[in-house]
């Protein structure tokens, strides 16, 4: 008797749950349309050295810049505006054997890149 009961009680949360589960709006729901206004736009001029590509803004602030490299390439030494979202690089050097030298760089991640000129101002 106890296990019918104890079975029962066990069912009746997991129909619960799974009805409260299938009323909620899935979080997948609005990515989408989110995706869009979690973007930042900047502009500047586009250098690269090194395998690191840099926007440098009319006021001197640089970002480093990484992802969409194959957009990238072809506008080196042109006012662009890239359109991406901030990020965190880890980069480690560090010698077998030897203290952790790991450290953080901000970075950011380029979806979208646009020329505004082709000269840098």
């Amino acid at each position: 008797m106890r296990k019918t009961v104890l079975l029962a009680v066990v069912l009746s949360i997991y129909a619960v749950s799974l009805h409260a589960q299938s009323a909620t709006p899935s979080s997948d729901a609005g990515q989408d349309s989110g995706k869009s206004a979690d973007l930042t736009t900047l502009q500047g001029c586009l250098s690269h050295s090194r395998d690191v590509y840099t926007l440098t803004e009319e006021d001197g602030t640089t970002h480093q810049l990484v992802g969409a490299i194959g957009k990238l390439g072809h506008q080196i030494g042109r006012q662009v505006e890239v359109t991406g979202k901030p990020g965190i690089r880890t980069v480690d050097s560090t010698l077998v054997g030897g203290a952790s030298s790991a450290t953080e760089q901000q970075v950011f991640e380029v979806k979208n890149v646009k020329r505004l000129a082709d000269a840098c101002k």
